[in-house]
């Protein structure tokens, strides 16, 4: 392999039960130094080696229902970098998303391999069962950290977005704010489409994504230690509550963790120079990243194009077919996300996660798919020649990306083409949309919210006589009617609706 080849070759995560003892309670920069540091270790570099270095955004700083009573530092990854010793020319504050690590890995490749940095380093970490911990207990910490007169250099806040907008106006006013929102809908869109019922359908569910608990339960950085059945995946209860319909408690992302990952590049050249054995070493070998369309504006709510483009060009530009993939980690937010995927890489009967899933291993806010790279590279390491594959998806299947990785290199390009992507994700047939809808119309898919439990309200995504897809918020709705609602006891009703002044109204008829 050229001396300017990409590698990665070093790998570490860390994970802290809730202490007894709060105020020794790590925090999210915490988290992350510690995953850092056990990379750096993994590697056999030490910090003055690091001239890049980038973090994955935390939740408590990509969104206010997250955000820290606590303080953070005023430069995230100076923060982190002061706890591995290095005092990188470029720092990095990456942007909201699953896909970011991912992103993060590649971009690192392409400036590693321009020669531009020499060692890289990425990492992140998640500490709201801390935070949320001291908060019920009424423990103020003081996680505040300030870079005294910039001696540690300055560095890159992307802020939280960047590229086009997940929400429009629209969704905004009708409430839908949230993930779990959307994904209801795509997850109910693909029941329909599907013809199952609801209960069905949750079987279904728990049958895709109950083994992963049987990964997380081997897991030593598993949050949530512990084996589900299906049925009990499955089965309302008061443990396992209904959230935004058609979930339950135990399908979903839990975030409430401790966790922490990163991982250290080099390339060829310098890995030889800095005495890193060759069995530490793994390539990545593919790589593709794309952005979805808004919701109404997908040709199927059921599904995302860009997932499907996104897996398939990362599998092309490593030259390899879905059956070279030894090892693979599959997003797994919700449901809907493992089943498509899983679908296009035909892992259904195969093992879908190395980490033991979001669900079940945890949930560490943007930061998951560094676990499940750390993962897939020990898993490369431990089986030399193997091909292992990381799926990273943010948003509402709005931000994708996919690694592919080996002990074993590839001299050609391994970026999949950004463009040509986009250009056929643009090119999806869309029926349009309204903010002003009148008249009869019937229901594409549809989402009931819970508190605590119990239906509160329901928004539907419907289309009028003409195919014109609309937001609006269905009208008399009582609870016994939200409650059939949401067991799929209305899915062939009619609705009728009307423009309203902010959100869109409709009725049964």
């Amino acid at each position: 392999m050229k001396d300017n080849t990409p590698i990665l070759i070093g790998i570490g995560q860390a994970m802290e039960a809730v202490p007894d003892d709060l105020t020794t309670a790590a925090s999210h920069a915490e988290m992350a130094g510690r995953a850092a540091g056990a990379a750096m270790a993994d590697a056999g570099v030490s910090g003055d080696a690091v001239d890049w270095l980038a973090c994955v955004r935390t939740f408590s700083d990509s969104s206010p229902a997250y955000a820290c009573p606590f303080g953070s530092p005023d430069k995230f990854p100076r923060a982190v970098a002061r706890r591995i010793a290095a005092t990188p020319k470029h720092a990095i504050y990456d942007v909201i998303g699953g896909q970011s690590p991912q992103t993060l890995v590649a971009e690192a490749a392409q400036i590693l391999t321009s020669g531009d940095i020499r060692v890289a380093v990425i990492a992140g970490g998640e500490a709201l069962a801390n935070m949320r911990t001291a908060q019920r207990s009424g423990i103020a910490l003081d996680w505040a950290e300030k870079t005294a007169n910039d001696r540690d250099g300055d560095w890159d806040d992307r802020g939280p977005f960047s590229g086009p907008m997940m929400i429009a106006q629209t969704e905004l006013a009708h409430g839908l704010m949230d993930a779990m929102s959307y994904y209801g809908f795509i997850e109910t869109a693909g029941r329909l489409r599907a013809g199952r019922s609801v209960e069905a359908h949750r079987e279904y569910m728990a049958k895709l994504i109950a083994p992963m608990s049987d990964v997380a339960l081997d897991n030593p950085y598993s949050m949530f230690a512990k084996n589900f059945t299906a049925e009990e995946v499955a089965t309302q209860s008061p443990n396992n509550r209904a959230l935004v319909s058609p979930y339950l408690k135990n399908m979903v992302a839990k975030d409430g963790v401790n966790q922490g990952a990163a991982v250290v590049m080099t390339t060829v050249g310098n890995a030889r120079t800095l005495g890193v054995p060759e069995d530490k070493w793994v390539y990545l070998r593919g790589h593709a990243q794309a952005e979805e369309n808004l919701m109404l504006d997908r040709e199927d709510l059921s599904r995302s194009m860009a997932m499907d483009v996104v897996i398939a060009g990362a599998l092309d530009a490593a030259g390899i077919n879905v059956s070279d993939i030894d090892h693979a980690d599959i997003y797994s937010c919700f449901p809907c996300v493992v089943d498509q995927a899983a679908t296009q890489l035909r892992r259904k009967d195969k093992p879908m996660t190395l980490t033991g899933g979001l669900p079940f291993f945890g949930g560490p806010g943007n930061n998951y798919v560094l676990h499940a790279i750390c993962e897939v590279v020990d898993a490369c390491r431990r089986t030399p020649g193997s091909i292992g594959l990381a799926h990273g998806n943010g948003g509402w299947m709005s931000k994708q990306a996919v690694g592919i990785y080996s002990t074993v290199g590839s001299e050609g390009d391994v970026f999949a083409d950004k463009a040509a992507m986009a250009e056929q994700i643009a090119a999806q047939h869309v029926p349009g949309q309204t903010t002003t809808p009148s008249g009869a119309a019937t229901m594409e898919t549809y989402i009931v919210q819970h508190k605590r439990g119990l239906p509160i309200g329901a928004v539907v995504i419907g289309k009028l006589e003409d195919g014109t897809r609309f937001y609006a918020k269905l009208q008399d709705m009582d609870e016994g009617s939200l409650t059939a609602l949401a067991a799929g006891q209305m899915d062939e009703a009619n609705l009728k609706v009307e423009t309203g002044s902010s959100a869109n109204k409709a009725w049964f008829v």
